[in-house]
């Protein structure tokens, strides 16, 4: 019985030991041609591009409203994302994070871009568009140089077979020794693990990172950012999203800016703050400012690491879209987040068809919720933080808890496009005016669309208090 192991064993090693330097051999062939491919493509005389501007129509660019002129279709973002990631720009700088793009850069576009600044052609010298020198050169002169490293490689090969063989006769002499040495069984069946134990965990969703002490910790950040930016006499930066984990806080900014202030360090070309929590605690923060980003509301937790987005930044309408149960959990949450938040002391929050079990008072219609935002003071609809009748708060969310019909989804829109941006729109479901899309899967995967973040929303969000 042993023997006939070892001979089939040895057949197998001696298999893979072929395929293993027949595959060495060609592997340097198929490769120099596939790395040639993308200095090509990037310098096709009809390329399309868009030079990214400071703002448009008085609002910072965004992937999405990129996509959206150029192409017609918000949602094809993604493509232009997959096309510039990591592209050298003319600052230095490269695409990271969908979220963030800075004014000057210079972005392929899809072959069907067309309108406003798409330009064609190839891209502005000054953009540092492939890594070496090869992908400046015609092709006629670049492929007798690809063909140059062939007798290189082959030698190269070689070696490379030479170590494999070795390696798998190593493998193959410890095998046979461990054969010899383990005891043999009857039937030659696997050992079945013991009954009753539990199988090892799949990595499950973070529910939750910290607790209703990670609330304080973000309001404690946002002051220290205002307070220094008051004593060094200049504006505070304008804030759309928050990332916490247990030592540190960064701030993504909606404008890039590389002349932080203590204890504050820029990173990504200024488009990120971060500081210590340690460094910041240390720090003098003043209690009666206002807070630079009011609607802050918590996406969920990756890695580790909690994410936060201001609501307030999106100039268009918020669509939750996905499992219907897990977006009302997701606005749940938000709602208490805004309820409860040091930061969020003057939001009004207004919902409309609504289940009970979210806001704790009787189910009302969109109607009568669009009325209350805009002051015509429906008494039917319900506020979940303020009242209708008070007129000083200036800014507010609306909940939209099923998609409006048209005459309402016009009204909404028109809330969001007033000149002072008091009000958020959040609906659940899809329309045409979606600014952000967010798609929540059953198991509280959070998939952002153009911001590009994956979180899991967990069921707890920072509040303070219990």
């Amino acid at each position: 019985m042993h023997r006939r192991t070892f001979r089939r064993g040895g057949l197998v090693l001696l298999g893979l030991m072929l395929s293993t330097a027949v595959g060495m051999t060609a592997a340097p062939a198929v490769a120099a041609p596939l790395a040639a491919r993308p200095a090509a493509l990037e310098l096709r005389a009809e390329t399309k591009w868009y030079q990214v501007l400071p703002e448009y129509e008085g609002q910072p660019e965004f992937l999405y409203a990129i996509a959206k002129r150029v192409l017609g279709n918000g949602e094809r973002w993604q493509e232009i994302f997959d096309l510039n990631k990591g592209r050298k720009q003319p600052d230095g700088g490269a695409l990271t994070d969908a979220a963030v793009i800075t004014p000057g850069w210079y972005l392929i576009l899809p072959p069907d871009a067309k309108g406003e600044g798409v330009q064609t052609g190839e891209l502005p010298a000054t953009t540092p568009v492939a890594p070496s020198d090869a992908a400046s050169t015609p092709a006629e002169t670049t492929a007798p140089a690809a063909a140059a490293p062939a007798k290189d490689s082959s030698s190269g090969a070689l070696v490379w077979i030479i170590v494999g063989v070795l390696l798998l006769a190593a493998l193959a002499g410890g095998a046979w020794w461990f054969l010899r040495r383990r005891p043999t069984t009857t039937g030659g069946a696997p050992k079945a693990p013991k009954p009753g134990k539990p199988a090892e965990p799949a990595a499950a969703a973070p529910a939750r990172t910290f607790d209703t002490a990670a609330a304080w910790t973000i309001d404690r950040a946002l002051q220290v950012l205002v307070t220094g930016a008051e004593a060094a006499g200049r504006p505070t930066p304008s804030v759309y999203g928050v990332s916490l984990d247990e030592s540190r806080i960064a701030l993504r900014l909606a404008a890039p800016d590389e002349e932080p202030s203590e204890p504050w360090e820029a990173l990504e070309n200024g488009r990120v703050w971060q500081a210590s929590l340690r460094d910041l605690q240390a720090l003098p923060a003043s209690n009666d400012i206002a807070s630079p980003c009011p609607r802050l509301v918590t996406l969920g937790t990756a890695g580790g690491v909690r994410e936060l987005i201001d609501l307030g930044q999106a100039t268009g309408l918020v669509s939750i879209q996905g499992d219907k149960a897990a977006a009302r959990e997701l606005v749940a949450s938000w709602t208490e987040e805004l309820s409860s938040s040091p930061w969020a002391g003057g939001v009004q929050v207004v919902a409309g068809d609504i289940r009970p079990h979210l806001t704790g008072g009787e189910r009302v219609t969109i109607r009568d919720a669009i009325s209350l935002a805009e002051g015509e003071g429906a008494d039917t609809a319900y506020t979940l933080r303020g009242g209708g009748s008070d007129t000083d708060r200036k800014l507010g969310v609306l909940i939209l808890g099923t998609t409006p019909g048209n005459r309402e989804l016009e009204r909404a829109q028109s809330l969001v496009n007033r000149a002072d941006a008091a009000w958020v729109v959040i609906v659940l479901g899809q329309t045409r005016y979606d600014r952000w899309r967010f798609t929540v899967s059953p198991d509280g995967k959070l998939d952002t669309g153009a911001l590009g973040l994956t979180v899991y929303t967990g069921n707890s969000p920072a509040r303070a208090g219990n």
